[in-house]
Parts: structure tokens; sequence; C-alpha cells
């Protein structure tokens, strides 16, 4: 009996002590908003996953970072400007990443205006700047908490209304080389129409222009210092 009684000992100390050490891990609210908008910033594609699943579409998702007009509407926000393309489908939104309680709240709102965004992240960072006045005033927002290595939300049972008068329950998985994310759209009467998963992952991070400027400024210099070698060699063959 006093071994039984050691052992129930050992086992609620084992089931206080650990999880209160993987919290105690757990990076500030800040450092989270920071690096969970970096991990979902970048060109990501579903290829993998297509691989093995010839059956889904193949969906390119780019993803930069953006400024507002007025940044007094998400203030202390890491904002990300989304854009995913398919066959089948194009889709725009606005992500806002900001520190609630204990979690990161991440807010997705669409455009009143897509058309006047399209291919947004192939400007220069300077010229990323979104106006307030298109931007929805309506988000589904979901709440994403920090794990080891990876932010899981949710926004499950009640999900985000539809315009046909459904709703969406989304589920978000946001890793350091990509996205899982799982969209369940359900119609007016509550039937699920579409349970599909899509696992997107990172193709390459999005260069800043001055970068690119650097790499073609460095291909051109050293493509003049060949030339003018091979001149002097000629002149001095002949």
């Amino acid at each position: 009996m006093t071994n039984l009684k050691v052992y129930s000992l050992t086992f609620l100390l084992t089931v206080l002590v650990f999880p209160s050490r993987a919290v105690a891990f757990a990076p500030p609210l800040a450092t989270q908003v920071k690096e969970v908008a970096q991990w979902f910033t970048g060109f990501f594609d579903n290829a993998q996953q297509v691989a093995s699943n010839p059956n889904l579409p193949l969906i390119t998702m780019s993803n930069c970072s953006v400024r507002l007009d007025d940044d007094n509407l998400f203030p202390n926000s890491q904002n990300v400007y989304l854009e995913q393309q398919s066959t089948v489908f194009q889709r725009i939104s606005f992500y806002s990443f900001n520190e609630g309680n204990s979690v990161v709240n991440l807010s997705v709102r669409s455009f009143l205006d897509s058309n006047i965004l399209g291919g947004l992240c192939n400007q220069p960072e300077q010229q990323r700047i979104i106006n307030i006045s298109n931007i929805a005033t309506t988000s589904c927002d979901l709440s994403l908490i920090w794990e080891p290595n990876r932010y899981v939300g949710t926004n499950a049972p009640n999900g985000c209304p539809t315009s046909t008068g459904g709703k969406v329950v989304s589920n978000v998985t946001f890793l350091n080389n990509g996205v899982n994310s799982l969209d369940q759209i359900f119609d007016a009467n509550g039937n699920l129409i579409v349970n599909t998963p899509i696992e997107f992952r990172t193709i390459a991070s999005i260069p800043e222009p001055s970068l690119l400027l650097g790499i073609l400024a460095i291909g051109i210099w050293g493509n003049a210092i060949a030339l003018s070698s091979k001149v002097k060699h000629k002149s001095i063959q002949n």
C-alpha cells in the first residue's frame, strides 16, 4: 500500500512539473508574433502533396510583409499579404498577427477590391503599402498557441460565417518550412462540402530588391572582369 502511494505521488508530480517546464520555454509573445509572421512570409506550394495525391490541385502561395497607409488601425501588428493561385481559384487576403492574452491573435480579412493588388509581392518592399479603406471591417479570427517548432490554431466549432449562410471552420499549423491548413466549409444546412487539408511547403523566401540588385551588380562586375582579362590576353598574344 505504501509503494502504491509513492508511485501515485511520483506520477502526480510528473504531471504537475512537466507542463510547467514546457510553458517556461515559450518565447515572449512579442517574439512569437514576429516569428510566426516570418515563417508565413515567402513563396510556397503544395507540390510535394500533389506528387503523392495527383487528384489535388497545385496551389501556389505568395506571402509578403506589407505596410498600411494608416498604422493606427493595426498597431503593433505584423501584417502579411497573401495571394494563392491555382487552376480553379484565386484568393487574396490580409493577415494580421498581434499579441493576445498568452496567445498570438490572427485576424484574416478580405479586400474590397483585390484586383488592384495582384502580384503585390513582386513589388519592392517600400511600395507594398495597403490602403486601409480597401480592407474589410469583418474578420475571421484564430488564436495561435505556441508549441515547440510550431504554432497551432483553430476556430472550431463556431468558425466564421460565409456569404451564403454557411460557415468555415479553420485549422492551421505554422511551421518554419511551411503551413498545414484545413478549411472545412459547411453550407447553410450544416452539410460539410469542402474538407481537403493542404500542405504548403516553402519554395523560397522573398528576396528584397536591394539584395537582387546586389547580386546582379556582382554578376555584371564579374563578367566585366572576365571580359577585360580576355581582351588583355588577346592583346598580349597579338
